[in-house]
């Protein structure tokens, strides 16, 4: 049996962080580690979980500022790999909580050489199954989306670029856009159901939970650093892509997602943060396409 490291992130809301790890409880598996990573959190929540956590198990890191998604992970990954000696990380938000009691077990049997990332059914608390994306990555798929991203009206906001409060344009667009991409790709039914894809180069799965096999580690030593937030699924894909791997949607097992409520507690415009953060990872990715892996490892890892 292959130890398995779990990383979670804690931003502000040691609660949620508290009942993710209390969760796991439910999960069979036996040889895994669990990494809290706080993130900069200014609020108490450093205080709360070494306290909770001091003579148990979870190992707990510190981030004296909030890194975002990407590099928080990172510090997770890095103590996984390099400390516990851990071939396989499984990343989790910590508004997650894991109701399957075979949830790792079946992760972690659906692994093949090949494969680099492998989720899970992901269920919102709106019951939306949110796995996998419903996204292409292309170098035209990119181009459309930041063309429409680009062709709403623009204001300036602190010296930010930002989409004027007619967003709702933009979204429509682009849920027809891809509607007519898993369409033509066959990945939804005739009722717009997404269809179970088990295998695929182009898979996007949902960040709330992807274990990151050995593969993946062999050619990268963590997620692309260079996001603060949003769009690293996509980019995840790219990045595997480039050197052949795969990814796997395994149907069988899953994980409820409560969603968002870090950034809830985090920003006071939610809306306008995403605007900042996802213009500049998608500029990103467009950038990466051009790049080969060498390159991609030689300026980002």
């Amino acid at each position: 049996m292959e130890k398995v490291a779990i990383v979670i992130l804690n931003y502000l809301n040691y609660k949620d962080t508290i009942e993710c790890v209390e969760s796991l409880n439910n999960d069979k598996y036996c040889d895994k580690e669990v990494v809290i990573v706080d993130n900069g959190s200014n609020n108490d929540s450093w205080t709360v979980l070494e306290a909770k956590y001091c003579n148990s198990r979870v190992h707990l890191l510190k981030s004296d500022k909030n890194l975002g998604f990407a590099k928080g992970n990172n510090i997770g990954i890095n103590y996984a790999v390099n400390k516990l000696n851990c071939k396989f990380v499984l990343l989790v938000n910590n508004d997650t909580i894991f109701n399957d009691s075979n949830l790792i077990t079946e992760l972690m049997n659906a692994y093949e050489e090949g494969v680099a990332v492998i989720g899970p059914r992901i269920i919102a608390a709106n019951g939306v199954e949110q796995n996998p994306v419903p996204a292409e990555v292309s170098k035209a798929r990119i181009e459309e989306e930041f063309a429409i991203y680009k062709s709403l009206k623009y204001r300036f906001y602190n010296g930010d670029l930002y989409i004027k409060l007619n967003e709702n344009e933009y979204f429509k667009k682009m849920k027809i856009m891809i509607k007519k991409y898993l369409l033509r790709r066959g990945n939804i039914d005739k009722k717009g159901e997404i269809s179970n894809n088990k295998k695929s180069q182009d898979l996007v799965l949902h960040g709330a939970c992807m274990l990151l096999t050995k593969d993946y580690f062999n050619y990268y030593s963590g997620l692309f650093p260079n996001t603060f937030l949003y769009y690293e699924e996509n980019i995840l894909t790219l990045l595997t892509k480039k050197v052949g791997l795969y990814k796997k949607f395994i149907n069988s097992v899953n994980i409820y997602h409560k969603e968002d409520q870090s950034s809830k507690m985090s920003f006071n415009n939610l809306s306008k943060v995403k605007k900042k953060y996802l213009f500049d990872s998608m500029k990103l990715c467009k950038e990466l396409f051009d790049l080969s892996y060498d390159q991609i490892i030689n300026k980002f890892f």
